[in-house]
């Protein structure tokens, strides 16, 4: 069975490409935007002569269907997308093109296939947003999403279901929590606290108070084979642990493992891009996951921070 994963340079997509290809079941073929730098093109060099890799930029539909009718995959793992949430306040109509647009011609593309299986869309729990309740979200909740970045993924979502009613597109939607353990960015929160304490730096947290549900990327690269292997199709899972502790609470933790001495700022840095809207809540009930595809995280946030500091301390040798 042939396999598409787009965004396979990118944090999840690597890791998902080695898992896959290590299990031996499948052809892999990876998507990249045409200007991919070659730093990305890196983040997969092992890999890169046992996978098919095809050059494309989601808002060009000519490009799609061009690469979907050559390879002609029987399964998509729709995981490459414009992702930093700050990023999209300033560049909405970018993300839009990008996730939206991009989704659109992948299923359209899709649909063209004889053989088609399955079309799993990475989503996120930033759909769900401002929400009464302050405990872990159900896959039945309203969508409320706060920032261009979630517009652009519920918008997705909406879009898959309406291509299975219409066209009987089968798909899976992922609905993930926070992900660390990044091996080529320090950019998000995890990362950027050790890689900040590690080289002795000042530490701002922005949201202090704000609440978060974190996944170590193994767990949420197993979510994406369960959602492969499986034979359900057209329904929505969220993949998370359900334990929420605020990024203080997060940056305590970190702190206390490195022994760092500095205080931690309450605040955003001044020339941190400005952001809105911050949800002060997001953390997600897995119990669906469970009950039909038997996933549930295995590795805890100690055991988790544990490895991912210890990566980062390598690289700072």
């Amino acid at each position: 069975m042939k396999v598409l994963i787009t965004g396979i340079t990118g944090f999840i997509g690597s890791e998902l490409a080695r898992k896959l290809l290590k299990d031996g079941d499948f052809e892999i073929a990876g998507l990249l935007r045409t200007s991919s730098n070659q730093k990305r093109v890196d983040a997969i060099d092992d890999i890169i002569n046992n996978i098919r890799v095809f050059y494309a930029n989601f808002n060009d539909h000519h490009a799609i269907r061009n690469v979907i009718k050559t390879f002609r995959p029987n399964y998509i793992l729709h995981i490459g997308a414009q992702t930093a949430v700050r990023d999209s306040f300033e560049m909405p109509h970018e993300f839009n093109e990008t996730n939206y647009l991009g989704t659109i011609n992948l299923i359209h593309a899709a649909l063209e296939v004889a053989d088609f299986k399955k079309f799993i869309f990475a989503s996120t729990m930033e759909v769900y947003g401002f929400q009464k309740a302050r405990k872990p979200f159900r896959e039945d909740l309203p969508l409320n999403p706060g920032s261009p970045y979630a517009a652009s993924k519920a918008a997705c979502e909406h879009y898959l279901r309406m291509a299975n009613q219409a066209f009987g597109l089968p798909y899976l939607i992922s609905r993930a929590c926070n992900t660390y353990g990044r091996k080529h960015n320090s950019g998000y929160i995890v990362e950027h606290i050790i890689t900040s304490m590690l080289d002795r730096k000042k530490v701002y947290i922005g949201t202090p108070k704000a609440v978060r549900d974190l996944m170590h990327v193994d767990d949420h690269v197993n979510a994406y084979v369960t959602l492969l292997k499986s034979n359900v199709v057209n329904e929505t899972f969220n993949f998370g642990t359900g334990s929420g502790l605020t990024m203080l609470e997060l940056a305590n933790i970190i702190k206390k493992r490195l022994g760092y001495k500095d205080k931690i700022i309450a605040r955003f840095p001044s020339w941190y891009l400005f952001r809105p809207l911050a949800e002060e809540y997001l953390s997600i009930d897995s119990l669906k996951a469970k009950k039909i595809l038997g996933w549930e995280p295995r590795i805890s946030l100690d055991k988790g921070l544990i490895s991912t500091i210890a990566y980062w301390k390598k690289v700072k040798k």
